[in-house]
């Protein structure tokens, strides 16, 4: 009898650690679910506004059948990115979201190239730094304590600040009610990443260290920000793209 009361116990005792545990599980996955949709409702805001800020420039111009034809996935990108957004059930998914957002920044990028009368560039990867200022222009060398040196890519307007030692603006996002960069912010973070930043892609090769655990990143290295650029994607600059508007975290870091 009491080997039976004892073994009920157990089971009981069992029984009710795995209901902590699938409730536990469930308030993390809500609270990670609510964290990705903040952070595509801050990225459809800002592109919201780099789009605005096109049809400024714009304004009655007429265009030729290629910039309209770019216009329109620009605009594109921002419905279906603004639908999506709410939308959001898995965090995985805001991988396509912000997918489409770059989409329709690099096609910004075209529409003001084909107005100003120069060239079309290549498609880059985006802004290391702020994924929100659109394509990179350039390489450029940075260096932390915590990942040693490495080659990003960056917008004209961070490569700028970087050459003069001054620090760019960043995405942060909040863990634990602290603001830390995006690429710091753990692995539930990392489909963010992803959809600026995917794995299959080659070039996307500088930044993979993003995905690693912490303990199989690059130490050494002791300055904050390192200099030193290239040209990519052909020399073009991008720093026209007028990428702006904050970091939708709340500030730089």
């Amino acid at each position: 009898m009491l080997l039976a009361l004892g073994a009920a116990g157990g089971a009981g005792a069992y029984a009710a650690s795995r209901v902590r545990l699938v409730r536990e599980e469930r308030r993390e996955h809500a609270e990670e679910l609510e964290e990705m949709r903040r952070l595509a409702d801050e990225d459809v805001t800002v592109y919201g506004e780099q789009l605005r800020r096109l049809g400024e420039l714009l304004g009655e111009r007429e265009l030729d059948q290629a910039a309209r034809e770019d216009y329109q996935v620009a605009l594109d990108a921002y419905e279906h990115a603004k639908r999506d957004a709410p939308r959001l059930v898995k965090v995985d998914q805001i991988s396509s979201l912000v997918d489409t957002l770059a989409s329709g920044r690099y096609a910004i990028v075209c529409v003001r190239a084909r107005v100003s009368g120069q060239p079309v560039p290549e498609m880059t990867l985006p802004c290391f730094f702020n994924p929100q200022h659109g394509p990179s222009s350039r390489r450029v060398m940075w260096t932390t304590a915590r990942t040693g040196t490495r080659t990003v890519p960056a917008c004209g307007r961070c490569a700028t600040q970087l050459a003069a030692r001054e620090r760019p603006e960043v995405r942060t996002v909040q863990v634990h009610g602290r603001k830390v960069p995006y690429w710091e912010a753990g692995a539930s973070f990392h489909p963010y990443s992803r959809g600026y930043f995917p794995e299959g892609m080659v070039a996307s090769a500088t930044v993979a260290w993003m995905f690693l655990p912490p303990d199989m990143g690059m130490g050494g290295g002791g300055g904050l920000i390192g200099g030193g650029s290239g040209d990519l994607g052909g020399g073009f600059d991008f720093g026209g793209f007028d990428g702006g508007g904050g970091d939708g975290g709340g500030g730089g870091n």
